[in-house]
């Protein structure tokens, strides 16, 4: 949380703190700051964290995106005939969380997909029995994808929300400049 310290300045000797005082703030470290400058510190402050989040989801999505590529290398090679006892056909680019490199395609689907295979699957690999789990494992990818596009409704939201607080910045910096400058002007 920041912390925003004002200062009052007297430019009268008589009325120190009164109508003729400037005002100085200080935030994060930063001190002397006129209001134009504590407002762009402050957007910048903000627009820099969300920066921060915005990167971070985009690793999430990342890492989603190759756990769907592995989920799908898995249901198209049970599509393609494939036993539980096959090697998962995982990407390179997968990270595993659970299971080990080059595990089982029943490894892969229990311990990186939390499905549950059934055991009568396990022992009668049937044509039925894949189904099944070719289905188990479709709406495990539906989910993993409805949250991809939850992801990338919110990434577009913080972008936006950077984009406004870096424009408040400069807009509020530019109109501290021009009137200052018409200040000048008139005196």
């Amino acid at each position: 949380m920041q912390t925003i310290e004002i200062q009052q300045i007297g430019t009268n000797r008589y009325a120190p703190a009164g109508a003729d005082a400037v005002r100085l703030y200080a935030v994060d470290g930063a001190e002397g700051l006129t209001l134009a400058q504590l407002v762009a510190a402050v957007c910048i402050h903000r627009g820099a964290h969300l920066e921060a989040r915005a990167v971070s989801r985009m690793n999430r999505m990342t890492q989603n995106n190759v756990y769907l590529q592995a989920m799908s290398g898995v249901c198209s090679q049970l599509a393609g005939g494939a036993s539980l006892g096959d090697v998962a056909a995982v990407p390179d680019s997968y990270e595993m969380r659970k299971a080990a490199r080059g595990c089982t395609v029943l490894e892969f689907l229990e311990t990186e997909c939390g499905l549950t295979v059934s055991q009568d699957a396990k022992s009668n690999w049937t044509y039925a029995n894949r189904l099944a789990v070719i289905a188990q494992l479709k709406t495990s990818m539906d989910n993993a994808n409805t949250t991809s596009q939850e992801d990338a409704i919110e990434l577009q939201s913080m972008v936006n929300w950077r984009d406004v607080t870096f424009n408040a910045s400069s807009g509020v910096v530019a109109r501290y400049g021009n009137s200052g400058m018409n200040m000048a002007g008139n005196i």
